[in-house]
This record gives C-alpha cells, sequence and structure tokens, in this order.
C-alpha cells in the first residue's frame, strides 16, 4: 500500500514537472513580460492589466502544450529530451491541458475591452493555425511574427510607438521561424510537412538584416530618449550577427544570438515604457 502511495506521489510529481517544461517558461515569461509592460504603462496597476497578464499566460502556456502534442512524432527523432518523447506525459494529456488553458484565457480575455478581445481572438486563430495546419515556411513565419506584434496593441492603446516597438521584436522572429523549420526539417518530414526551399535562407538572413534597421525608426521619428541607444546598439549588433550566421547555415548558433538580440531589444523597449 506504502508502494502504491509513493508511486502515485512520483507519478503525480513527475507529472507536475514534465507540465513546467512543456510550458517554456523562458517564452511565456518573454509574452508575459511584454503584455506586462505594456499593460502597466497604458493601464497602470488595475484588474485590466491583470487579467490581460492573466489570459496571456494561460494563452502562451496552451500553445507550447498543443505545439508539443501535435509534434511527439517529429520530437522522437530531434528532440527526445522532450517530456513527452520521454513519456513523462502522454499526448493525449498534453492536448487536454492545452484546450482547457486556451478556454481558460480566452474566458479570461472576454472581460477586456472588445478590441482587446477581438485581437486576442485572431492571436488564438493565428497560434493555432501556426500548430496545426500544414504551412508553408515563409507563411508560418509571418504567422509567428504577426502573433509576437499583436501582443503589443493587445496590452496597450496601439498609438504609433507601440506598434513600432511591435515591430522590432517581432521582425526577428521572421528570421527565426525560418530557422527553425531548416533545424526541424528532418522531423517535419516525418508529419508530411516539406522543408524549406534553400532560397528561404537567404529571406531569413534578410529578415535579421530588416529588423536591424526597424530598431532605429523610434530614434529617427523622435519617439524614444537616449536611454534607447545603447541597448538597441547591442540589439544592432546581434541581427547582423544573427544574419552572417545563417547565411554561413550556422542555425544552431542562431538560437544563442537570438536570445542576446531578444533580451537587449526587450531592455530597450522597458526601458522606454516605464
Amino acid at each position: 500500500m506504502l508502494r502504491q502511495l509513493r508511486s502515485k506521489s512520483s507519478s503525480g510529481i513527475g507529472t507536475l514537472k514534465a507540465s513546467l517544461r512543456l510550458a517554456r517558461l523562458r517564452h511565456t515569461a518573454q509574452v508575459v513580460g511584454i503584455v506586462a509592460v505594456m499593460s502597466g504603462s497604458s493601464h497602470g496597476f488595475s484588474s485590466q492589466t491583470v487579467i490581460a497578464i492573466s489570459s496571456a499566460f494561460l494563452a502562451s502556456i496552451a500553445i507550447f502544450f498543443l505545439d508539443d502534442a501535435r509534434d511527439f512524432e517529429s520530437d522522437r527523432i530531434i528532440h527526445l529530451d522532450r517530456p513527452i518523447p520521454e513519456g513523462l506525459i502522454t499526448a493525449r494529456q498534453a492536448y487536454l491541458i492545452g484546450v482547457a488553458l486556451m478556454l481558460g484565457g480566452t474566458l479570461l480575455a472576454s472581460a477586456l475591452f472588445p478590441y482587446q478581445f477581438a485581437i486576442f481572438l485572431a492571436l488564438m486563430a493565428a497560434a493555432t493555425a501556426v500548430v496545426f495546419l500544414r504551412l508553408p515556411s515563409a507563411l508560418r513565419a509571418l504567422l509567428t511574427a504577426s502573433i509576437i506584434w499583436a501582443l503589443f496593441p493587445f496590452s496597450a492603446f496601439p498609438d504609433l510607438k507601440t506598434v513600432l516597438f511591435g515591430l522590432i521584436v517581432a521582425f526577428p522572429h521572421v528570421g527565426g521561424s525560418i530557422t527553425k523549420d531548416f533545424l526541424h526539417s528532418a522531423g517535419d518530414k516525418i508529419q508530411g510537412l516539406k522543408p524549406p526551399p534553400e532560397w528561404m535562407n537567404y529571406v531569413a538572413a534578410f529578415a535579421f538584416i530588416i529588423s536591424g534597421l526597424v530598431i532605429w525608426l523610434p530614434v529617427l521619428l523622435g519617439l524614444v530618449t537616449w536611454l534607447y541607444i545603447p541597448p538597441i546598439l547591442l540589439t544592432k549588433i546581434a541581427c547582423i550577427t544573427l544574419a552572417v550566421n545563417v547565411l554561413k547555415r550556422n542555425y544552431e548558433r542562431v538560437y544563442t544570438y537570438g536570445r542576446i538580440g531578444m533580451l537587449f531589444a526587450l531592455t530597450a523597449v522597458l526601458i522606454e515604457q516605464v
């Protein structure tokens, strides 16, 4: 009896740890951080801000659960260390949790302003399409970037500064999404997905170069202070490095430099919003 209790307890702890890993807390923190900063600067510390953060938190985790459940067959080849291939949680459980979290996030978002709820529904539709539809690499990259961009008008009043900050954070995700498709091409073939054509390599590099130019628009339009410049200079360097590595097909390094670039881009946005 005691052994059975211990076994159930161990199984429960294992499922909890697996769920935390599926939640991709680092990526979820990025989403929640954007919403918290932008909503807080527009609406202050209010119920509006709390609801926006909570709905984004649940929706972000839901998408990661659904994505891993959808991709578990390819993950058996390229991501054996993920919870579903390891057998810590089943694809069915991940689907059920993902749907429940998405419904919870949608219910919360319905209490926001009508325009925010409409953006939230569009976000969920785009994210679901990226996860479940067999989209060409370029279209999937654009949808992924649009999801990140839409977090900004969802969180704050959609003025010019908000729109530009959204572009600054979203544009690198075009190149990042295409790079991810190259890295996952072996696993995607199992699911019947075509790998991106070779010329998409240049599109990814071009997206990073464009990102390095877009970051200067708030400066040219006089929308930011000088405090914006130091972190955005480091973002510029990261964008150039990303483009070079993509052209050299050093796709693994894109994750490292992408994190660095995104960190400083978000820092620049945070400085201007606080």
